[in-house]
Formats: C-alpha cells, structure tokens, sequence
C-alpha cells in the first residue's frame, strides 16, 4: 500500500513538473516569435511604403513622361501627379483630357537648394493648357517624392510665361525661395500679386504676399479721354540677407500716379512646341505707351523676418 502511494506521489510530481516544463517552453518559444515578428514588420512596412505609386526612381522620369509622344505615357504620368488644369470655359472637354492629355510644352528641370538641408531638391517647370506649372521634389529614402505643385492665373500675359516664377535668395546665400507672380484684369482694370513661399519642414509655406501692381478707372474723372486715363501703383521690390544682428528684409516702393494710354500695345512672336509653329500675340494694354498727367507720390514700407511667425512682418518705419 505504502509503495501504492510513493509511486502515485511520484507519478503526480512528475506530471506537475512536465506541464510547468511545457508551459515554460511554450511562453517562451511565444515570446521569441513575437520578437521576430517585431523586428520584420518595419522593414516588411517599409517596403511596401517605398513600393507607392507617389515615389519617382529620378525627376528625369517625370521630365520624359510629360514630353512623351505617347499618349499612354502622358496619361499615366498625369495620372500619378493628380494634375488636372482648371476648368475656365463651359467647353472644356475634361474627358478628352483625361484620355489624350497635350504634351508639356517649355519643359524645363533644375536643382537647387530650397532648404536647410545639404540635398538639393527638384524644380520642374512647364506650360500646360496655356497655364504655368511648377512642380517641387524633395528626396526622400524611398525616392523622389511631389511636395508640391504650383500654377498661377496670368490673363493677358507674355505666353510663354517665362518670368512667372522666380528663385531669389532672400535670407542665406545659397538658399533658394520661389516668387510667383499672378495677375488677373479685363479691359477696365489690372492687378498683378507676388507670392513669396519657402520650404519649411518638408512643405512649402506662403511667408509673404504683396502687389505688384494695380491699374484702374480714375474715381471722379468724367472727361472725354476718360477710357484712356487710368490710376496705377507699380511697386518695385528687392530683399535684404540676414547679417549680424539683423533679419532679412523685403523693401517695397510704390509710386502712386495717373496716366494716360495713347497707342497700341506691342505685339511678339513666340514658339509653340505643341503645333511647332510660330505665332503672334499682343502684349497687355498695360504695356501699351502711356504718359504721366499727375503724381500723387512714392511710399516705402519695408517687411522683416519674423521667426516666431516664420513669414516677413511689416516694420514701422
């Protein structure tokens, strides 16, 4: 009886000691399988991050894609950029667009330092459906990514748009910004905006905005040269680095006058690579001759950095 007992004693020991020996080994087998699983996630996450149709092995891709002689190539690319010029008449045909997108007409790449960083980013700009557009791509680990794409409004323009955008230096030496000029008018009036923007923290911010320049009707003014004469403020710009001591500065002088047009405006040629052929176009009656009947004055005002607000702030003068 007595060995009965040592050996169900015995028997039960060594049952209680092989379960808490599986037991062990399976938490702990668990354990290293969820470590593995951990450390194959990132990358298996990252991989399939890099793999997004929104990633471009080289800007040169883009560049090619836009002047293909393929419609399918264009289409596809369109398509990966999401870019749809805006619709300005009820004729706009938006699915031949989609279907038979135009080549990019003027197409042009650069590199240039748009931040902090010591890596260049992409600058691409180009014509498409007589608009400007600009496209910006910044390396990343995957590839070449859009940050962002410009256009601007330009009634009564110069096509082919050359000066619309530039890529000043304001604050650092070496460091680029980018300027964009919109205008907007009819027969009666004209104004022209620039829109200063920067690259911050991987996207582009609008850091300052002013007029360039304003041409309107004459308050008050009944006399028979009436649709000739008109009140217009040009302001010229210039920007001032950052030195010891002191932020950038963006200087802007206005002259404030009344004018009068007399003649036509010029007319130019210019190239289309979308017809290959030449045309003539007239440049806005703004441009046309005109003399100065009175003037009302010049103003300067003056804007400075702000870090704190990371845009330029007017200055009391």
């Amino acid at each position: 009886m007595r060995r009965w007992k040592s050996r169900a004693a015995s028997f039960a020991i060594c049952f209680v000691i092989g379960l808490l020996v599986a037991f062990i080994y399976s938490f702990i087998a668990g354990l290293f399988a969820l470590s593995r699983l951990d450390q194959k996630s990132p990358v298996a996450s990252t991989e399939e991050r890099c793999a997004a149709p929104d990633y471009f092995a080289r800007p040169e891709e883009l560049l090619s894609a836009l002047k293909s002689d393929e419609v399918s190539v264009r289409r596809e690319m369109f398509r990966r950029l999401f870019l749809r010029p805006g619709i300005s008449t009820t004729y706009y045909d938006y699915e031949r667009d989609l279907e038979y997108p135009e080549r990019a007409a003027n197409a042009r790449l650069e590199y240039l330092n748009l931040d902090e960083s010591t890596e260049d980013e992409a600058l691409l700009t180009f014509v498409r459906f007589e608009r400007p557009v600009a496209l910006v791509l910044k390396r990343e680990p995957c590839g070449w990514k859009l940050i962002a794409a410009l256009s601007a409004w330009l009634r009564f323009e110069e096509y082919p748009y050359r000066d619309w955008i530039e890529l000043p230096e304001t604050m650092t030496q070496g460091t680029h910004e980018i300027l964009v000029h919109e205008s907007d008018g009819d027969r009666e009036s004209y104004v022209r905006q620039a829109h200063l923007l920067k690259l911050l923290n991987g996207s582009l911010k609008e850091i300052a905005v002013f007029e360039e320049e304003s041409v309107k009707l004459l308050d008050d003014y009944h006399a028979r040269d009436w649709p000739l004469v008109r009140r217009r403020q040009a302001t010229r710009f210039t920007f001032t680095r950052e030195s010891v001591g002191q932020p950038s500065r963006l200087n802007l002088q206005t002259t404030d006058e009344v004018i009068k047009y007399g003649g036509n405006a010029p007319a130019y040629t210019y190239w289309m690579e979308t017809d290959g052929s030449w045309h003539v176009g007239y440049k806005n009656w703004t441009k046309g001759p005109s003399e100065r009947l009175k003037l009302f004055g010049n103003r300067t005002e003056q804007l400075k950095w702000s870090e704190q607000e990371k845009r330029f702030v007017k200055v009391d003068l």
